[in-house]
């Protein structure tokens, strides 16, 4: 914008000088070459064309003198493109000196060093501003990466602490289960001893009662010890060592997009899903690549698993396996299966879908509430 401005105001002062020539045709074709050549050195910025455009005007100034009163304009545009020997053309201002006037050579002079003193002002201000916008966009730049280096640093000591509190759920619940549980397994068979011992009252009804107490108190840890195991699951974790054999064979992508407090019954019930699948794939597709999606929406959790196999008689094969389990639950007692699949989501008020029309891929969704705890 500031050229533009500057080399607005070296034109009109330019056609101040070139409205001083005598005929009226010469003053107009003068003013709009000029006009023509000044709009064409904004819009161009290739060096070679600019020194073309800048040689056309010195020649021009040779076939009519009238044009040395733009060569102030070639002045700003040698200096601003660096075309030092654009300078040169001033040695035409005495081949036209005949033209001008006493007043008018001032006017000339005072022109051109104008010419130049802007074109420098005005190149060191762009050359400022485009470093400030360089220099603002990096900052920028290096701000949002360092915002993403301080997320991604926040989220991984997340993740460590929240491994490292697994770890230590585990631990605690090894030491109770070895030393508090085999303790009191020792205390309730030496009262059950006691109790065959001496049989007489009050004495053998008080030992039942303490045997009692001591039952009591190991089921109470056996429960503690149980839900503190299971909410050491970590789900993504346990998700790779179910798949872990399968990266041999086959292209597995997992993608993983849950929040740390899964409640347990879906945490296992999505493992056994993975298990499942995985089975089903190894025997009844040809596929070679697999993908696995878990990601928790606001109301719901939702797992995608499928492949790329298109063996149709593979296909009808599962497909049929999926209806026996369905009407014999006998299939499901050695493993898992589809049917205790899917009876096992829609325990938790959730959904199943399993389609084989290109490939083998399963749905399951599960909604948000309590009783999935």
């Amino acid at each position: 914008m500031l050229r533009i401005l500057d080399k607005l105001l070296l034109f009109a002062m330019c056609s101040c000088l070139i409205f001083q020539l005598e005929g009226d045709y010469r003053r107009v074709v003068i003013f709009i070459i000029g006009l023509i050549v000044a709009a064409l050195t904004l819009y161009i910025e290739n060096r070679k064309v600019i020194g073309a455009l800048l040689i056309a005007m010195a020649v021009l100034c040779l076939i009519e003198p009238g044009f040395t009163f733009l060569l102030p304009l070639v002045f700003f545009d040698s200096f601003w493109f660096g075309l030092w020997w654009g300078m040169g053309f001033a040695v035409l201002f005495f081949y036209a000196l005949p033209v001008y006037q006493p007043w008018m050579t001032a006017i000339w002079l005072f022109l051109s060093l104008a010419a130049v003193l802007l074109a420098y002002c005005t190149r060191q201000a762009t050359e400022l501003k485009r470093n400030l916008i360089r220099l603002r966009d990096t900052s920028t730049e290096l701000s949002f990466v360092m915002r993403e280096k301080n997320r991604k640093l926040l989220e991984e000591q997340d993740t460590e602490i929240y491994m490292a509190t697994l770890k230590e759920r585990n631990r605690i619940a090894r030491e109770i289960h070895d030393n508090v549980g085999h303790m009191l397994s020792r205390a309730i068979l030496q009262m059950g001893a006691l109790s065959t011992v001496y049989e007489e009252e009050p004495l053998h009804g008080q030992l039942l009662k303490v045997n009692d107490t001591l039952n009591l108190a190991m089921n109470n840890i056996r429960e503690s010890v149980h839900d503190l195991h299971d909410d050491s699951v970590d789900l993504k974790q346990a998700l790779l060592e179910a798949t872990r054999e399968m990266k041999q064979h086959y292209h597995l992508d997992l993608e993983y997009d849950m929040s740390q407090n899964v409640p347990r019954k879906v945490k296992y019930c999505f493992i056994a899903a993975v298990k499942e699948a995985m089975s089903n794939i190894v025997k009844y597709s040809n596929g070679d690549r697999i993908e696995i999606v878990l990601r928790e929406h606001p109301a719901l959790y939702q797992m995608t698993i499928e492949d790329n196999g298109t063996d149709e008689e593979k296909q009808k094969k599962a497909t049929e396996q999926m209806r026996e389990e369905k009407d014999d639950l006998k299939s499901a007692a050695g493993g898992m299966g589809l049917s205790n699949m899917r009876e096992r989501v829609e325990s938790l008020g959730g959904s199943i879908h399993v389609n084989y029309e290109k490939g083998f891929k399963i749905f399951i969704s599960i909604r948000k509430k309590e009783e999935a705890v």
